[in-house]
């Protein structure tokens, strides 16, 4: 069994399942970034007793580790991009085929 080999029925749009894939990656990565963020001021500011550094504080403890739900998308995205490219060389393949015999035909 080919895991990289798209599925016998052509209507699954892999473009799309690619870009939904990319979409969250891409969030799960921003949310990392954020939570990093997030931390270094924190913890710079945290000796203060300002309303602002309890609000930062109070935000980087709910959004800790809140990314990886979304890590799992990573490799399913590079998944989703093999597939989209074998599926695409079988379609060239597959027109390029069909026009040859439409020609030798006319």
């Amino acid at each position: 069994m080919n895991i990289f080999k798209p599925s016998s029925s052509s209507c699954i749009n892999y473009k799309f399942i690619s870009a939904v894939y990319a979409a969250f990656s891409t969030l799960g990565c921003l949310l990392y970034i954020l939570e990093s963020f997030v931390f270094s001021s924190s913890s710079s500011s945290s000796s203060s007793k300002e309303p602002s550094s309890t609000v930062m504080k109070e935000l980087a403890e709910s959004i800790q580790g809140l990314y990886l739900i979304f890590v799992p998308f990573l490799p399913c995205f590079v998944w989703s991009l093999t597939v989209l490219v074998v599926q695409q060389r079988e379609s060239c393949t597959t027109c390029t085929t069909s026009s040859a015999a439409a020609a030798a035909a006319a």
